[in-house]
């Protein structure tokens, strides 16, 4: 799959680092990247304590040891990718600093980061990264299963959804996966329709005829299969990736597509909200963030000068 032909894979020394080395070994399985890159960045010359641990009396420089560790770890988790170039990175630094230099150097298509459900960590790190990275991030938890059976893209029929579209066809196409769009219908904020429930139901029904012709619509004009499904929820709350999210569960999707806009405020740059949530902790399904890498390595070079 040549969209995702070259990983990134962002290790912390810490227990998840084994769950993201076994998904990338999946994920290598149906996409035949051409290369995968761990990399990890130390932020300091302090020991972590699982080498401490293991290595009371140290006799090598700390980087050394760092970096046979990682090595280790990928020989023994990442299982048989044949005709796969596998590197390993070790960096000092910032680590979103160094990840997101590394990864527009190098032209990474694809970043997996961990998003920690039962392990310790709060994922500042990982969501800096995920906002600023010029490549798409694929967040992975360490219960998302090894499988893509059915895959949910975000829609809102804008450049960015056709973006994620068009990525999650390619992935359905080398997977086998089912494919799905999501819209949600936003309703101003705190109404809730207060009628007969025969009312309700036919304001429903009003807004799926909308939807289903916006989507057609939407098809048509980017000259794509029609035979692709487009549900619809409404959100009353101004919450939109809590409802992405519970129609991913509800239905059994094992990966969520979202096209990402990017934002600026002076110096802080992030993804458009709904993206930001998706992405957030606590959440097991898989998601990844689609973006256009030439808008967000142009938006970068003007403003940091990259």
């Amino acid at each position: 799959m040549t969209a995702f032909g070259n990983i990134l894979v962002c290790l912390d020394l810490t227990e998840m680092d084994e769950a993201l080395i076994k998904y990338a070994g999946f994920l290598a399985s149906i996409f035949k990247p051409a290369e995968i890159t761990f990399i990890h960045v130390m932020e300091s010359n302090e020991i972590p304590e699982e080498i401490a641990d293991a290595f009371p009396d140290l006799g090598k420089p700390l980087s050394e040891i760092v970096d046979e560790e990682i090595k280790e770890k990928v020989e023994e988790n990442l299982g048989q990718v044949n005709d796969v170039k596998v590197n390993v990175v070790l960096d000092n630094g910032l680590p979103t600093e160094q990840i997101i230099q590394y990864a527009r150097k190098r032209r990474i298509d694809l970043a997996i980061i961990g998003k920690k459900i039962g392990y310790v960590g709060e994922g500042g790190v990982a969501r800096r990264i995920v906002g600023l990275i010029p490549s798409s991030v694929l967040l992975v938890s360490e219960t998302s299963p090894h499988q893509i059976s059915k895959v949910l893209v975000r829609m809102d029929f804008s450049k960015t959804s056709l973006i994620a579209l068009k990525t999650a066809k390619d992935i359905s196409g080398v997977s086998g996966a089912g494919l799905e769009c999501h819209h949600v219908y936003k309703l101003p904020l705190g109404y809730s329709p207060k009628n007969t429930p025969g009312e309700v139901k036919k304001l429903k029904s009003r807004l799926g005829q909308y939807v289903d012709n916006e989507f057609r619509a939407f098809m048509k004009k980017n000259k794509l299969d029609l035979d692709i499904p487009c549900s619809f929820s409404m959100d009353i709350q101004g919450d939109e990736a809590h409802m992405v999210y519970s129609h991913a569960i509800k239905t059994g999707a094992d990966l969520i597509v979202s096209g990402s806009r990017i934002k600026s405020q002076l110096a802080n740059v992030m993804l458009d909200s709904t993206s930001e949530k998706l992405a957030g902790a606590n959440k097991s399904i898989p998601v990844l963030v689609v973006k256009d890498m030439k808008e967000s390595i142009g938006f970068l070079k003007s403003l940091f000068d990259y």
